[in-house]
């Protein structure tokens, strides 16, 4: 227990918890994802909530900013609505064999964590002894009571996911709430709060009330005007000098009347605040601790702290009492206000007409007569398409569902024709930057609060996997400043058996041997042996969203290589000046690679080691699928092998033509990750391309596996038109000559194909927005080719329109019986394809990255070892013009 203006941050042990729950009543979101966030997530703590009280956060939404959760997403924000105000302080942190509780005064906001003097006390828990067991089993019970009635995947967050990977919270002792427990220093602290049956101030008299009180002091920055709270201690230890500690900041009581058992005291000469004043450049702080101390005749202490203030409502003297908690501390012969840095001197005293009046109205009342609705809305889950609305409250007749971006302008509206405690919407159109939600009647009054929207899957990411500590940490040590260790990530994409359901465990070509065993083994049925009962599919499944390494190191790489962070970390992130490679630089070195003396060739080589690895990996492991599996067996690609995918592309972007300049041995030397042209290997830019692009459009061309839970289909479709755009610009971003265009167009074609639409009515509705999309992520490029212009000329003016043509003919069933050399054809067996050459009988050798590179003609033209397509007798297909 300490009142002290430091940072309880501090108290919080490197990768020891998982998860917390952070209580409060006021919130500060940029000093939350600035630092708490920031913090929290650095120490390995990723399942993070808070609950706040409704009023404020309502209050808060009245003016929003349009950046909260921007800076640190992934945290939850609970609001609870109450008749009073919602007022505990409690952090409680939960690890796989320990616990942290801390049980304060201060507010999840910078005053509150560092600037204002606050208290806390902090307690540990571990598995070894069993000190603290039951105040943390009296503390967890509090808890739990508050998280019990949360609505949708908050709940999860605060019950199951936190019992799970902390399995000692369920062999605590029975709770001994308003009980004094023994502490290791065998002093007492008793738990205290204010319920519906009972109350802090009642509790208190229940465990004191019989002692023999020499003398109290309180010390709080609000008192109610009347001093009811302060006549009650009176006349419930009326033998006690009452001292009463006020800063003229706050609430003083300057209206009550003074008996001779009172004596007042200004905080600002108190000790303490001098103290700390000292240590500070900021101005004088403010009192925002809580503390009534008794000390009795035989010199025994007890200690009253925590969130409640010395008001009727803080304490439960009153009929809406807040909910709050505090600690009472019992001890013998410490002298504690001394401890804490307290000093009241009599030469220090004051009349209670000495200090300013203070003003009537407080922040509380204000909070909640300002944010009276009807209905509350507590939570907003968006997952996709689909708009899940918890609530409480009552409302008759049919009411409207608005969504605002985070300009507060509106850009969806539903109406309700019949109010319910949860609604869901289907959102029938995309709708981006969708942030806040709010309701309002057919008048267009508003009838509830406004609420973030929360991202269900962003939200899902957070869950405490043990298996996914390893990559969180290294995450967190990225964000940290440790770009070096980027690349380490990839590790985890290969490693990753979430979804591995009989899947080739292979990824080396040069290993096809052992490939074919594993794709002859029958793939593990999904039973409990224990008990013979089939698992749930979409359990496994909405498990796979939540667990997939592979998909939190796509997550990771994004935001790493995303132009906004980018954008911010200009001074952090090792990039350079965009060059083809060495040979097209123009002879002003200094401007136009970087030059980083503290890197060594070994370093860079490592890191070009970890690329090249993954990308043979991914192209050993598409090989394996495509060309040793059964012939008429139909292996369907799983979300992991789009994700992976993915992964490829964005190491392209970032490092098909990255160059950097280190010095070694006093020399200038030249260094760079992919070049964009070289052999057709998967060590540059345009092999990976021909290889990993071609391959992976080969293996889709069946269509992608279909899961049981809706979310995860919904998921493909999302990350395949994310696919298009990057697999688009990727291919754009190469220099193709005049031999390779071939290999450029029916790239282009199978891409807008399997990754696109077979519909022309979904394709010229989706048209416009592709074309955007594509140009925006070409200006963003950090390393674009020389002649990228001309490749997106090409690509728009004749590549989309031929592919409309050719998805015209199909619905329309136009199809051709004859192919002629050097022109694309259409089969649905095999995509688009160059016709290379045209023998007698219709039997065409075709050409496209995807099939196996023959050495003797040197060409894409192969697909089986067998030669089973070349060539191959087509009897329709269509003709292509480009």
């Amino acid at each position: 227990m300490g009142l002290q203006r430091e940072n309880i941050l501090t108290l919080i042990g490197n990768r020891r918890y998982h998860s917390c729950v952070l209580t409060t009543f006021s919130f500060d979101f940029y000093f939350f994802e600035m630092k708490a966030m920031r913090w929290l997530r650095s120490c390995g703590v990723r399942n993070i909530n808070v609950l706040i009280d409704g009023h404020y956060y309502a209050e808060l939404m009245q003016q929003p900013s349009g950046e909260e959760m921007k800076i640190g997403a992934g945290y939850s924000l609970y609001p609870i609505f109450q008749r009073s105000i919602f007022h505990p302080k409690i952090w409680m942190l939960f690890g796989e064999k320990e616990g942290l509780l801390i049980v304060g005064s201060g507010n999840l906001t910078n005053c509150g964590n560092g600037n204002n003097d606050e208290i806390w006390g902090a307690f540990h828990f571990d598995i070894r002894e069993s000190v603290n067991a039951l105040i943390f089993s009296t503390a967890w019970t509090y808890i739990l009571g508050l998280c019990s009635s949360l609505k949708g995947q908050m709940h999860e967050k605060t019950t199951s996911w936190i019992i799970d990977h902390s399995k000692w919270l369920n062999e605590l002792p029975t709770p001994k709430p308003f009980q004094f427990i023994e502490t290791s220093s065998k002093e007492k602290l008793a738990y205290l709060f204010n319920s519906s049956e009972t109350n802090i101030w009642q509790e208190l008299l229940n465990l004191i009330g019989k002692e023999r009180i020499a003398e109290i002091t309180t010390i709080s920055p609000y008192y109610d005007i009347n001093g009811k709270a302060l006549q009650e201690l009176a006349k419930s230890f009326p033998k006690a000098q009452i001292r009463v500690v006020i800063d003229e900041n706050g609430l003083i009581p300057s209206s009550m009347q003074v008996g001779k058992a009172f004596t007042f005291f200004n905080w600002y000469e108190a000790g303490v605040s001098k103290k700390q004043y000292a240590k500070s450049d900021n101005s004088q702080s403010k009192l925002h601790a809580k503390i009534i101390h008794f000390k009795t005749a035989d010199n025994k202490e007890y200690c009253l702290f925590g969130s409640a203030n010395v008001t009727p409502e803080g304490l439960g003297l009153g009929k809406n009492p807040n909910a709050e908690v505090s600690i009472l501390f019992q001890s013998k012969g410490r002298k504690l206000l001394n401890e804490l840095g307290i000093k009241l001197r009599p030469s220090n005293r004051y009349k209670l007409s000495e200090f300013a009046p203070s003003k009537p109205v407080s922040i509380f009342q204000t909070v909640i007569r300002n944010n009276q609705y009807i209905i509350h809305i507590v939570a907003a889950e968006l997952a996709y398409n689909e708009l899940i609305i918890y609530s409480e409250g009552e409302f008759i007749g049919s009411c409207n569902v608005v969504i605002y971006d985070s300009k507060s302008k509106r850009i969806f509206s539903d109406q309700i024709t019949e109010f319910k405690h949860e609604l869901k919407l289907k959102i029938d159109k995309p709708i981006d930057n969708c942030q806040y939600i709010q309701i309002i009647d057919d008048s267009n009054k508003i009838i509830s609060n406004k609420l973030l929207i929360s991202d269900y899957f962003l939200i899902a990411k957070t869950h405490p996997n043990p298996k996914t500590e390893d990559i969180e940490r290294l995450y967190s040590e990225i964000q940290s400043g440790e770009l070096g260790k980027v690349l380490d990530l990839l590790q985890f994409a290969i490693n990753d058996e979430t979804e591995n359901y009989g899947e080739p465990n292979i990824y080396n070509r040069s290993n096809l041997t052992e490939i074919k065993k594993d794709l002859k083994k029958e793939p593990d049925r999904l039973y409990d042996l224990s008990t013979y009962k089939q698992i749930d599919h979409s359990l496994l499944e909405k498990n796979l969203l939540i667990n997939s390494l592979t998909y939190r190191v796509l997550d990771a790489l994004k935001l790493l290589y995303g132009k906004n962070y980018s954008a911010n970390k200009q001074d952090d992130i090792r990039e350079d000046e965009q060059v083809d490679d060495l040979a097209s630089i123009n002879g002003n070195e200094e401007h136009e690679v970087r030059s980083f003396h503290n890197l060594s060739l070994q370093s860079l080589v490592s890191e070009k080691r970890k690329l090249i690895y993954y990308f043979n990996y991914l192209y050993g492991y598409q090989n394996a699928i495509l060309f040793l599996n059964e012939p008429k067996k139909i292996n369907e690609p799983t979300l992991t092998d789009l994700v992976r995918y993915l992964i490829a592309l964005e190491l392209l972007l970032e490092y098909g033509g990255k160059t950097v300049k280190y010095d070694e041995q006093d020399k200038h030397n030249y260094f760079t990750y992919l070049p964009f042209f070289k052999d057709y290997n998967n060590t540059n830019v345009k092999g990976c391309c021909l290889n990993i692009i071609g391959d992976f459009l080969m293996m889709i061309r069946t269509g992608f596996k279909k899961y049981d839970f809706d979310y995860t289909n919904n998921k493909i479709e999302e990350l395949k038109y994310d696919a298009l755009i990057t697999t688009i610009v990727c291919i754009l971003n190469n220099r193709w000559k005049e031999d390779e265009i071939k290999y450029f167009d029916t790239l282009m074609l199978n891409a807008l194909h399997y990754l696109g639409w077979k519909d022309v009515d979904l394709f010229n509705g989706r048209y416009n927005d592709l074309k955007l999309k594509i140009k925006e992520k070409i200006f963003f490029l950090k390393h674009p080719v020389i002649g990228i212009e001309e490749n997106v000329s090409r690509f728009f003016n004749k590549i989309c329109p031929a592919f409309k043509i050719s998805i015209l003919k199909r619905q329309n069933k136009e199809f051709d019986s004859a192919a002629y050399r050097d022109q694309y054809i259409y089969s649905s067996i095999l995509g688009y394809c160059y016709v290379l050459n045209v023998l007698q009988g219709n039997e065409l050798t075709l050409v496209r990255p995807g099939f196996l590179w023959d050495n003797d003609k040197e060409e894409y033209i192969q697909h089986r070892p067998t030669k089973f397509y070349s060539p191959i007798k087509l009897q329709s297909f269509i003709n292509i013009d480009i």
